[in-house]
C-alpha cells in the first residue's frame, strides 16, 4: 500500500450562476481508495465593486476507475441579484491508495 497525491487546477471560465465542473487526477498505478480536498480557490467578478451575497467552492470524487480519480468542482460567486459575472480558479488535492 502507497500514498501518492496529485494537485490539479481547474479553471472557471467567465459567466454566471452555480458551476459544476468536472477534473481528474491520473495515477502511475491502480488507486484502490481516494480523497479530495479543496486545496485553493480564487473567485472574483469581472466588474469591479461588487458586494457579495455568495461565495462557493467544493469538491467531490464522483469515480474512480483505474488508475484515474474523477471529481467534480463545484462553484458559486453572487452578489444581490445573481447577474454578475465571474470567473477564477479551483485548485483540488486528490490523494490516492495506490497498488
Amino acid at each position: 500500500m502507497a500514498i501518492d497525491f496529485r494537485t490539479v487546477s481547474i479553471t472557471i471560465p467567465q459567466g454566471t450562476g452555480r458551476r459544476s465542473i468536472d477534473g481528474a487526477a491520473v495515477f502511475n498505478s491502480t488507486v484502490l481508495n481516494a480523497g479530495v480536498a479543496l486545496n485553493g480557490f480564487a473567485l472574483d467578478f469581472t466588474a469591479p465593486d461588487r458586494p457579495f451575497n455568495v461565495m462557493e467552492a467544493d469538491v467531490d470524487i464522483v469515480a474512480i476507475t483505474q488508475n484515474t480519480v474523477t471529481f467534480r468542482v463545484e462553484c458559486q460567486l453572487a452578489d444581490r441579484n445573481f447577474d454578475d459575472p465571474y470567473s477564477g480558479y479551483v485548485t483540488a488535492m486528490v490523494t490516492a491508495d495506490v497498488g
